[in-house]
């Protein structure tokens, strides 16, 4: 996907992999036992970009991440097989956009890459192997999210990436502790008329009702990615992505409408519309406000400032909503195996093992993402380690909330930077929605044109 580049994924509480090396051993189908293979076997060599802020979090040392421990048991289980990690500028930056094109176009790739599920894949495509028969059905069928690396993202297509974690999703994280000194009790809002009474019944209180930072666009442009998968899930999208379906409509409309809404009736910072992004989080944590919408990767710093006085619900959803109970943002990232690579059963073998469920628990604090392995339960001993985590887990695999991919990782990078740059526009009112709206389709119908054309 196309996540933009000033986001830092905060570090979380790590916990040690000391130990854990014989149960992934066990899930590779090798002991972890003295002369597990001929130690004068030929040595297979294959390289792994590591994105730093998908497997090695801002702020935490390479040799700490769960992607280097994850490798080096690897390589204690599989003794024929030398991995070598090489870190790369960060997947949604300019600067790597322009080495992975000149990396394909050389065939100078290494064997295996981090890339953004959705856009980032797919537009690939072609310089990457196709993974159906070298993955096998039942690996396949033990995680969740192909649809999004797959050839015109449906599921059952061609397979072009292995999505690792369950994704990102948009969500309203609050204060409890001002909630209660609102007077504010029982279930949170399902509709964004709720949250928007809700949020007047706060500021009546004398209470900032939502704290952000829109300066760049990204408190917006998400909660937008969540109304506009409430309203139509990812077909909408999708045929937008395709260019069957104009971007100058109420499915666009509608949502920046809402957004505006919350600065237009002082339920904000008054200087939200200034505030960088990472100013408006970290307020937010300060107990500044008593909500705000972000995505997990946030909930790390959320959580250092505000202890226990935190809690999450999804995003509420507009009124005609054909999905009211769902959840936006997807999985994030994805392990490709370029076609340069002249070790693919190998690749496939160290791929399998970095998402195996005891290796993507482990990565659980570093990323704030949960596993998409099917077995994976949000157990009691899991929610306490990960409170909000545990919430959310709760909504998906309890309350069963439908899980829809966001635009904005659907989407082009050049499109989701004219996005974010709009959403801001809407939010102090610099823009109308339907002026907005219009834009984007303007830069929809360029984009096409120029990927028709080659």
């Amino acid at each position: 996907m196309f996540r933009s580049e000033r986001i830092s994924r905060r570090v979380a509480v790590r916990h040690s992999v000391a130990g854990i090396g014989l149960a992934i051993a066990m899930i590779a189908g090798i002991a972890l036992l003295p002369g597990a293979a001929n130690a004068s076997s030929k040595i297979t060599t294959i390289s792994i970009w590591n994105d730093p802020l998908s497997s090695g979090s801002v702020g935490l040392p390479v040799s700490k991440s769960f992607l280097t421990k994850g490798v080096k048991l690897f390589e204690k289980a599989n003794p024929n097989i030398h991995v070598n990690i090489i870190q790369e500028p960060f997947a949604a930056s300019t600067q790597f956009a322009t080495l992975l094109s000149s990396a394909e176009l050389a065939g100078t790739t290494p064997d295996i890459g981090q890339l953004y599920v959705g856009g980032q894949v797919l537009q690939n495509a072609k310089f990457l192997d196709p993974l159906n028969k070298a993955l096998g059905s039942s690996y396949i069928k033990s995680l969740t999210g192909w649809q999004f690396v797959s050839k015109n993202f449906q599921s059952g297509n061609t397979i072009y990436a292995v999505p690792f974690g369950n994704g990102y999703y948009y969500a309203v994280y609050f204060n409890t502790k001002l909630f209660a000194q609102a007077g504010i009790t029982g279930p949170p809002p399902t509709t964004w008329t709720g949250l928007v009474a809700l949020a007047e019944k706060l500021k009546a209180k004398g209470i900032t009702p939502f704290d952000f930072g829109e300066k760049e666009g990204y408190f917006g442009a998400w909660t937008k990615d969540a109304l506009v998968s409430a309203l139509d899930g990812n077909t909408g999208v999708l045929a937008m992505y395709n260019g069957k379906m104009s971007l100058n409509t109420p499915l666009m409309i509608r949502p920046f409408e809402a957004w505006h809404e919350l600065y237009a009736k002082g339920l904000t910072n008054s200087n939200a519309a200034t505030l960088t992004y990472t100013s408006g989080i970290a307020d937010f944590a300060a107990g500044q406000a008593a909500m705000t919408i972000t995505g997990q990767f946030e909930g790390a710093q959320i959580t250092k400032g505000l202890g226990k006085n935190v809690g999450l619900f999804p995003v509420p959803a507009l009124s005609g909503s054909k999905y009211p109970k769902s959840l936006s943002g997807g999985p994030n990232n994805a392990y490709v195996i370029f076609k340069s690579s002249k070790h693919e059963a190998a690749d496939v073998k160290l791929i399998k093992f970095l998402t195996s469920p005891v290796v993507q628990e482990e990565s659980v604090a570093e990323l704030g993402d949960l596993p998409n392995n099917v077995s994976f339960k949000v157990t009691p001993a899991f929610s306490a380690a990960q409170p909000l985590l545990g919430e959310l887990g709760t909504y998906i695999l309890k309350d069963h909330y439908q899980l829809f991919e966001a635009f904005d990782n659907v989407m082009p990078g050049s499109i989701d930077t004219f996005w974010y740059s709009e959403t801001a526009g809407v939010f102090s009112g610099a823009l109308t929605p339907q002026a907005a709206a219009a834009a984007l389709q303007s830069q929809m119908q360029s984009y096409l044109a120029t990927a028709s054309s080659g």
